[in-house]
């Protein structure tokens, strides 16, 4: 089978979308699909080669922070018709995978899905996110332009077919890990990659994957660690995200100086560490926290962070938002407390850095459900299956999408997956 995925970034760029595509690609690839990807440029450069043998396009045309609707929109869509033809006539897909282009741009969606339907090709999109805008609204005008959908959650599946996207064509694949890389490490491991990073000496990290923003819960991490520092002085606050990301708004730079304000009037520098990590050294980071937070203010539709550190072995705090609580059972593999509340956020943490014995059990119990729920091959599969049905209906008759039996839950739950065993006080 040959695929053409499109996305609006890839490594280096940070994201969970990122992440994502760079485990669902190889993936996909040894399963013997021909994958190649269209995605956005790094500075603006057209570039083209290969990652992980996958052929790879970046163009400015799908680079979100720099392309905007408007700039002469008749002009913008013979420039985005000519890429992507360029882009599919080269990769001869069997079947075309958009993620997140069920907002952003009509125009990159009305081109992509012209020649798709003129090609005869089925269009499946994942849907990592949803919105709430005149944007968005307009955009789910076209949910019949996908021939099928995959949500990363069924918190996400929800809000698309509160939003008319059609049920029979959605179906739910969590996100999987390779469970190789993130996965807990030896003392010694940790010793060394410690030394990489000297800021970390001889504290108690917690570290806050996310970006770095208000939405993500940057404030209220803050919060949360003047509190925690009372209790453990050599708590430091770890703040990825403040790097290479989808820069949607060109908002980051604000928040960053917002961030950093608020560090200083709560006198707190040097106990907080915002810094860029790249996507290898991500995985480097989980290894030596001592404790990771996802606390967002807004609707997670999954928090790929979080489950990056659960199979890393790190104890985990999320905020009940989206689709977290789906793989987050609260009290046994990690905690979940609620929106904005940094006294909350604040227990949680100093429980799991203060009972050692208690965060080993809590980690164990999220190592093994992640082995059980969210593998590569688990994705992997879920999306071959959603493929197959996709390309079984090409006549246009919208036959329902199978069942994908391993994100099913016992008794018919569909928010937290049973874990089987309890942590003890």
């Amino acid at each position: 089978m040959r695929i053409a995925m499109v996305h609006w970034a890839f490594p280096p760029v940070i994201g969970g979308v990122e992440s994502h595509l760079a485990t669902l690609c190889p993936a996909l690839a040894a399963r013997g699909a021909e994958v190649s990807l269209l995605t956005g440029s790094i500075d603006g450069r057209q570039a083209s080669g290969t990652w992980e043998g996958m052929p790879l396009v970046r163009t400015p045309l799908l680079d979100l922070n720099r392309l905007r609707e408007g700039q002469g929109t008749g002009q913008l869509h013979a420039a985005v018709r000519r890429e992507i033809l360029q882009f599919l006539e080269s990769a001869r897909p069997d079947l075309v995978h958009a993620h997140n282009m069920h907002y952003f741009s009509a125009t990159h969606l009305n081109v992509l899905s012209g020649w798709c339907r003129e090609a005869g090709i089925p269009l499946v999109l994942t849907a990592h996110n949803v919105w709430d805008d005149g944007l968005w609204r307009h955009m789910c005008s076209r949910a019949q332009a996908w021939d099928r959908i995959i949500a990363v959650s069924h918190y996400i599946e929800h809000e698309l077919l509160r939003s008319g996207f059609a049920s029979e064509r959605v179906a739910v694949v969590h996100h999987g890990l390779d469970t190789e890389r993130f996965r807990p490490q030896s003392e010694r491991v940790r010793r060394l990659i410690r030394r990489r990073y000297p800021a970390l000496a001889g504290r108690r990290v917690i570290f806050h994957p996310a970006r770095s923003s208000v939405a993500k819960g940057s404030l209220v991490a803050i919060a949360a660690l003047k509190e925690i520092r009372g209790s453990i002085p050599a708590a430091l606050l770890v703040c990825a995200g403040a790097g290479a990301i989808v820069d949607w708004g060109n908002v980051q730079s604000a928040e960053l100086q917002e961030i950093r304000q608020v560090v200083r009037d709560a006198e707190l520098a040097g106990h907080v560490l915002i810094r860029s990590f790249t996507w290898e050294e991500m995985a480097d980071l989980y290894q030596v926290a001592d404790v990771t937070i996802y606390p967002s203010l807004y609707e997670e539709p999954f928090g790929l962070g979080v489950l990056e550190a659960m199979a890393s072995g790190s104890p985990v705090v999320v905020s009940r938002s989206g689709g977290m609580p789906e793989f987050v059972a609260d009290g046994r593999t990690g905690y979940v407390v609620p929106q904005g509340d940094p006294h909350a956020l604040a227990e949680s943490c100093i429980g799991l850095l203060t009972r050692p014995r208690r965060a080993a059990l809590m980690s164990g119990l999220a190592r093994r459900a992640v082995l059980n729920h969210h593998t590569v091959t688990r994705m992997m599969n879920g999306t071959w299956q959603v493929y197959q049905s996709a390309l079984a209906d090409q006549d246009g008759a919208n036959a329902p999408v199978a069942a994908v039996p391993e994100l099913a839950v016992a008794g018919g739950r569909r928010d937290v997956m049973a874990v089987q065993g309890e942590p003890s006080a």
